[in-house]
């Protein structure tokens, strides 16, 4: 950057400001994720309700939730709703993403082929022991691939918290430029924390997906479904 005197120690003279920021950036991201998981996992469910109006239901919180801009839904649990802003950021990014993995959560439950569904009815098996001892263990297996997206979106929406004062790594970055003036060193340094934190999170993934397919041989069919459906939300995505 032509005239332009780069000053890199002043990432160290304020490190602990960005590590503050980490923190609770993981924080988020495990909290978000967790919660997310499990109402995706109802939502999932639900969707694949014989119940007509439960269907109907897991639809209309789908349609509401994703189309709903996050900030504003930010903005409504902080303001209006008048929560502490750590415990918005967590309720308005959980149920954001909710929305999204429930929608893959149904799709790995749809592809559980019915007649396995019909042949464990026919065993005596209750419905709820019929998913969770048949449908869950497959679809679950099946929504790894496409999963992995999922909480990399976690991980990238927890920057918008710094909207309502949460004191991340992107609300760091802006307090350490306003500070410094630095804003090209500190940017730099936190594009690479997020790609570190990004690839932690792909890796981890990819490493569960290797493990399960090395201890469960039959398991390798799943995942070749759940990464065409991967592929498939993706194509969706960029249309």
């Amino acid at each position: 950057m032509k005239g332009y005197a780069f000053h890199w120690p002043v990432l160290w003279q304020h490190a602990d400001l960005l590590w503050d920021g980490l923190k609770l950036t993981v924080q988020l991201f495990v909290i978000c994720s967790v919660l997310s998981l499990l109402l995706g996992l109802v939502v999932g469910v639900v969707a694949s309700s014989r119940s007509a109006w439960l269907r109907g239901l897991a639809e209309a919180y789908v349609e509401l939730i994703r189309n709903v801009p996050i900030v504003v839904k930010l903005f409504f649990i902080y303001f209006a709703l008048g929560f502490e802003a750590f415990p918005a950021a967590i309720i308005g990014l959980s149920l954001h993403q909710s929305s999204y993995m429930g929608e893959v959560i149904r799709a790995g439950i749809k592809s559980v082929p019915r007649g396995q569904v019909e042949a464990s009815e026919a065993t005596g098996l209750s419905l709820l022991a019929v998913y969770r001892h048949v449908v869950l263990p497959q679809a679950l297996i099946i929504v790894i691939p496409p999963m992995t997206t999922q909480f990399l979106e976690v991980l990238k929406n927890s920057s918008l918290a710094m909207t309502i004062t949460v004191a991340e790594l992107t609300a760091q970055t802006l307090l350490i430029e306003s500070l410094t003036f630095r804003g090209f060193e500190v940017a730099t340094a936190v594009t690479a924390l997020y790609l570190l934190l990004s690839l932690v999170v792909a890796v981890l993934f990819n490493g569960v997906e290797r493990w399960i397919a090395a201890r469960h041989t039959s398991v390798s069919t799943l995942l070749t479904q759940g990464r065409r459906l991967a592929e498939e939300a993706q194509h969706v995505a960029a249309s």
